[in-house]
């Protein structure tokens, strides 16, 4: 016995029936031939109308329930409706031509009792689907005409979104490089992220590795610098290939890093591009002050591994939203940054001052 869910007043699906009672609520006017039925195998909801030949719906409505105790036996035949008025006039030359011969008469739709009301079965489940009507031929279909799923129509689903929406690549257009100064912002967020975050995930994956293998400070230092070296690589070649291709801070910025040539990178080409950066380190910093000077703004880094860093929607479908200015974040940032390190000179020129004090004076 198949189990019926119909829609309500609100679309609200309400239910279970059995196939006995949602022809009763038919019967009874409850639902109508425009009311959406759903059931156990069907891949949506449908109106009653579609299976109401299945469901013996219509033969019911035609039956003469209301038919007089003494009428004949056998099956109701509708009037025959009167000719129009327009055809009036030629029914004496329809007299005057050979008869045709009787139409066949139709087969009984349904068996009738004695006293001239239709006897149907209500507690048999709908004939089998046909072909053409069967679930994986519809969802089969549907998906190749419009290419979204019979499930993913269903009103009374959940709605549903990916997780991670990847923008589009689109080449051939206008970029807008990412200049120094917002690289520089993108960095200082990081770099504190990575203070607080990573940093003390480092010390304390380093000590732990240093009590299992029973080593000294030595080792605990060693094992806490590899840790965070670790945790460091991970945190930028897991972002930059990820996500929206930048780390927290590239995205507060609100700039990413791609190819050469717009497409997205690989995890292990931002891994490469990690240790890449010790040597821009390693040049007194000049790898980094290379992104000020050449003509993409790209590091030394970015040379190496072939990438770009360019506004968040460069090689989108929207490059008209690209920014050329700095930005209200990266000037904050900036800023704060600025008056940090002038606090922190003065507080250097101050201690010294003070300590020559006390030793002139001691």
């Amino acid at each position: 016995m198949s189990t019926w869910y119909y829609a309500g007043a609100e679309r609200q699906p309400l239910g279970p029936l059995s196939t006995d009672e949602l022809k009763q609520h038919f019967h009874s006017q409850r639902i109508a031939l425009d009311t959406l039925v759903w059931r156990d195998g069907m891949m949506q909801w449908r109106p009653l109308a579609d299976l109401a030949q299945q469901l013996g719906l219509m033969e019911t409505s035609r039956a003469p329930f209301d038919a007089a105790p003494g009428a004949a036996s056998g099956p109701y035949l509708p009037p025959m409706p009167a000719p129009p008025p327009s055809a009036a006039a030629n029914l004496e030359m329809d007299d005057a031509r050979p008869a045709m011969p009787p139409a066949p008469a139709r087969e009984p739709e349904a068996p009738a009792s004695a006293s001239g009301r239709a006897v149907f079965n209500l507690g048999s489940d709908p004939s089998p689907t046909p072909v053409y009507e069967r679930p994986e031929i519809i969802e089969r279909m549907a998906v190749a005409t419009s290419g979204e799923s019979a499930a993913a129509r269903n009103p009374y689903l959940a709605a549903r979104a990916p997780l991670q929406a990847k923008p589009s690549f689109v080449a051939d257009q206008d970029v807008v490089y990412a200049g120094f100064w917002k690289r520089v912002a993108a960095t200082i967020i990081d770099g504190f992220i990575l203070s607080l975050v990573v940093g003390l995930c480092g010390e304390l994956f380093g000590m732990i590795l240093s009590d299992l293998a029973g080593g000294g400070e030595l080792a605990t230092a060693i094992t806490t610098s590899l840790c965070t070296i670790a945790l460091n690589a991970l945190y930028f070649a897991w972002f930059h290939s990820t996500f929206n291709y930048a780390t927290p801070g590239k995205m507060a910025i609100g700039i990413k890093v791609v190819r050469s040539h717009g497409e997205p990178i690989s995890f292990l080409r931002a891994l490469a591009r990690f240790f890449a950066t010790i040597l821009s380190t390693l040049t007194l910093c000049i790898g980094y002050l290379m992104a000020a000077f050449t003509a993409r703004k790209q590091s030394l880094h970015d040379v190496i591994c072939d990438t770009v860093v360019v506004d968040k929607w460069a090689y989108t479908m929207e490059p008209e939203r690209q920014r050329t200015e700095l930005g209200t974040v990266a000037i904050v940032v900036l800023a704060l940054y600025g008056l940090v390190v002038v606090a922190g000179l003065v507080l250097i020129f101050f201690v010294i001052g003070l300590a020559a004090t006390a030793q002139r004076f001691g």
